[in-house]
C-alpha cells in the first residue's frame, strides 16, 4: 500500500478488511523486513482482542511488536537495553491509555456502545461496520507511536 505515513497505511489496511493488528504490522513491518504477508499472518489472531477475547487491543499488541522489532535486545541477557526497551513500551501503552482510556479491546468498543461477546467470528467489513468501529484512530495512533523517530517520554 503506498501511502504518505505508516499512520495512514495503516487506516488504509484496516480499511481495506484487515484487522486491527494486521492493520499496523502490515504499514510498519516493511522496515523491519516483514513482507506484507507475513506481516497479515502474524497478525491474524492478534486482531479483535487476541483472537476475539476482546483482551488487550490488536493495534496496541501489533505496536509492541514493531517496538521490538526497533528497539528490542538482540541478545536475551542486555538487561540495559531491554531495560529500556520496555520503559519505551510502557510509555506507548501509557500514551495509548491517555489518548484513549484503556488499551482493552471489549473498553474500548464499549466506550463506543458496541457490545461484542468474547470469541465471536468477526463480523463482515462492510460500511456500517467501519461507520460505528472506532478501530481506524487505533491503528493510526499505534503505527505513528511505533514509527516515531522519537519518544521524548521514553528513556533510550
Amino acid at each position: 500500500m503506498s501511502t504518505d505515513s505508516p499512520a495512514d497505511a495503516a487506516v488504509q489496511y484496516f480499511e481495506s478488511g484487515a484487522s486491527c493488528a494486521q492493520a499496523v504490522l502490515a504499514a510498519c513491518g516493511a522496515t523491519f523486513g516483514l513482507t506484507e504477508e507475513m506481516a497479515m499472518k502474524l497478525g491474524s489472531a492478534l486482531g479483535a482482542g487476541i483472537a476475539g477475547l476482546r483482551e488487550p487491543c490488536g493495534a496496541v499488541t501489533a505496536m509492541v511488536a514493531i517496538l521490538g522489532l526497533r528497539y528490542g535486545p538482540s541478545t536475551p541477557m542486555d538487561a540495559k537495553t531491554k531495560a529500556a526497551h520496555y520503559e519505551r513500551v510502557r510509555t506507548a501503552i501509557e500514551a495509548f491509555d491517555k489518548q484513549f482510556g484503556t488499551h482493552n479491546c471489549k473498553a474500548l468498543l464499549q466506550q463506543a456502545s458496541i457490545e461484542k461477546q468474547a470469541g465471536v467470528a468477526p463480523e463482515a467489513r462492510t460500511a456500517a461496520y467501519y461507520a460505528k468501529r472506532p478501530c481506524a484512530a487505533f491503528v493510526r495512533f499505534c503505527a505513528a507511536q511505533a514509527m516515531a523517530e522519537d519518544n521524548p517520554e521514553a528513556q533510550n
